[in-house]
């Protein structure tokens, strides 16, 4: 997700939720996968270092929630292995929660205000994570990282830590996988090569309206631009238009406050995106102009069939997505579509970049130890990791023979979803970079996302956090306005002036300006005490 200084920013500064960002594979920098002795000693000491002595002598069965292409055909099998594992390990076993898309927000929102267990839980900035803060949805995990996460601490990057804080405490783990974020676009080969388009003559979205042309002439059973109005399938990805790259990239997303609050870097000033920001209103009627032109499909705002979805069912041929070194094989290998990707901005870190895939215990957890003991084993041991990504050996995969690192498809098997286990979940739990890599990925696949990380520059607001807490009533009001309205909006259906005009209006009588000023408040507190 484009989150920070970019129109992208501003497009998404309308959006409370994105939801369905893909992410796949892994590898293990082309060095042999430890044996599972090696990993269960490393794991064992990584967990247990730093602690006084953890107590696992109880049986514990530790509820985890996460979200993805659910159900899978082969969760049990796939859950069974874990949980014989995990016994062996921590002497607990997991009650797997994988949610649809399609229903994940609504069920947690509700898990977390019913007080039903919550151990460990899939908890990204872009949704609602510091108002589930400030509503003691999560634990502060400070001390429990003291004790047991050791190996989190060992592998980590120091500067994600920022991105699961508030207020100065730890309420999240990120992921550790890419920490900058860049965005691109990507095509189906095929077709790129049948027009003759040039994948790298694309500057802005607007130099794609001749090839949504041709498209539209001469593929008709295909959807120049499919979005789903799902938060995923947004034209934002892409940040660039010809009114922002003026602007330079000026707007930053503010971790923690909704998405319609965004930070004017040459003011310093919080600003309302769809009323204040020029870049963004041009991008909202751009898509109007492409939804009246049918470079849209009709159905953007309802439909449930998401891009990636769309794309394998042969319905569109392009994809905007989070670029990273390899992202479009990756996309290959998750579709069965052979893809090449224009080249997006240089990475940035930001809050919001480094906070997008975390994961937080309940305040509800049973045992909260035991859970971080279980977050450390994912920040630290490959068996598990990747028995959880990519399902069980002989069953979901294959050794590549003679690289022990490497994987494909059993025989007879066409893609990852005929498995019977590719929920897509990788980017979400614990260490990608100890996760095999897939046949035909890079073998220095995990040295080039270190170079990128390293290539990536901090944003402006890097750091800072919005606690919603003072103005948590008023965040929740307005962060469903912005769910209400954003597939409107984002995906040009219904006019946009109109509709624009009405989502203004319900923001301005719901408190957004009550909200814009407390974010600026905390935001220069924060400012004032970072080093000049």
């Amino acid at each position: 997700m484009r989150t920070t200084r970019s129109s992208g920013a501003v497009l998404a500064a309308l959006t409370a939720v994105i939801l369905g960002i893909t992410g796949c594979g892994g590898g293990n920098s082309g060095a042999s996968a430890p044996s599972k002795a090696e990993s269960t000693a490393a794991a064992t000491t990584a967990g247990t270092e730093g602690s006084t002595n953890p107590d696992t002598s109880t049986f514990r069965k530790l509820k985890v929630y996460t979200v993805g292409n659910f159900p899978q055909n082969d969760t049990k099998a796939v859950v069974d292995e874990i949980n014989k594992y995990l016994k062996e390990k921590i002497n607990a076993e997991i009650d797997f929660q994988g949610l649809p898309w399609s229903s994940w927000a609504e069920k947690m929102a509700l898990a977390y205000q019913s007080g039903e267990q919550v151990d460990l839980t899939f908890a990204p900035n872009w949704a609602d994570f510091a108002n589930n803060v400030a509503k003691g949805a999560f634990l502060p995990l400070d001390d429990l990282l003291a004790k047991y996460g050791q190996g989190i601490k060992d592998t980590l990057d120091p500067r994600f830590f920022d991105g699961g804080k508030v207020d100065g405490k730890i309420y999240a783990i990120p992921t550790n996988k890419e920490i900058g974020e860049s965005h691109t676009i990507m095509f189906r080969k095929d077709l790129v090569d049948k027009y003759g388009f040039d994948v790298n003559s694309i500057e802005t979205l607007e130099d794609l309206e001749p090839w949504l042309q041709t498209i539209k002439e001469k593929e008709p059973a295909i959807a120049p631009i499919w979005l789903s109005g799902s938060g995923s399938d947004t034209l934002g990805y892409f940040d660039k238009t010809r009114e922002s790259m003026k602007e330079n990239f000026r707007y930053e997303l503010v971790a923690g406050a909704p998405a319609g609050i965004v930070l004017d870097t040459k003011t310093d000033k919080m600003v309302i995106s769809s009323m204040e920001s020029d870049t963004a209103i041009y991008r909202m009627k751009l898509y109007g102009d492409w939804f009246a032109k049918g470079y849209i499909n009709k159905d953007a705002a309802t439909t449930k069939t998401s891009t990636e979805d769309a794309f394998k069912a042969g319905k569109t041929w392009m994809k905007f997505g989070s670029d990273k070194p390899d992202s479009d094989k990756e996309d290959s290998i998750a579709t069965g579509i052979e893809l090449v990707k224009l080249k997006g901005n240089e990475p940035e870190i930001s809050t919001a970049s480094v906070s997008n895939s975390m994961m937080a215990i309940g305040r509800t957890s049973i045992d909260p130890e035991r859970t971080m003991m279980l977050l450390n084993l994912l920040h630290t041991d490959p068996v598990l990791v990747n028995l959880i990504d990519f399902g069980v050996e002989g069953r979901q995969y294959v050794k590549v023979e003679g690289k022990d690192n490497f994987i494909k498809l059993p025989d007879g098997i066409a893609t990852r979803a005929d498995t019977g286990w590719a929920p897509g979940i990788e980017w979400m739990f614990g260490n990608q970079t100890i996760t095999y890599l897939w046949e035909g990925e890079s073998a220095d696949k995990w040295e080039k996302f270190k170079a990128y990380n390293e290539s990536a520059h901090k944003v402006k607001s890097f750091g800072f956090n919005f606690n919603t807490d003072a103005v948590k009533t008023q965040v929740s009001v307005v962060s469903n306005i912005i769910k209400e309205f954003r597939p409107l909006l984002e995906t040009g259906s219904l006019g946009v002036d109109k509709v624009l005009t009405e989502y203004n209006n319900k923001l301005k009588a719901n408190g957004i300006e009550e909200i814009r000023a407390e974010v600026q408040k905390q935001y220069d507190a924060w400012k004032a005490k970072q080093p000049k």
